[in-house]
């Protein structure tokens, strides 16, 4: 605590998760440290890194697989009729 304030987190989003404009993706967590939730910046933009964000990646991967799959399977069965 710096003056009765609470420090900042000051985490900054991964690279994978910055989108235009840039400027913003790059503002650092305004959550006190050691906080549970999400990270939030000072627009009030969540996200979340770590653990947490390798396990979403993967099965958003996962699920389009999955999709692509079952597209190209429904392209080989109307084909063969």
């Amino acid at each position: 605590m710096v003056n009765g304030t609470p420090e900042l987190c000051g985490e900054v989003r991964p690279v994978e998760l910055q989108t235009p404009p840039l400027v913003a993706s790059r503002l650092p967590c305004a959550e006190p440290t050691g906080h549970d939730a999400p990270h939030r910046d000072a627009l009030g933009h969540r996200w979340v890194a770590g653990p947490e964000l390798v396990e979403a990646l993967a099965v958003t991967c996962a699920a389009e697989s999955v999709r692509q799959a079952g597209r190209a399977g429904l392209g080989r069965a109307a084909s063969s009729r």
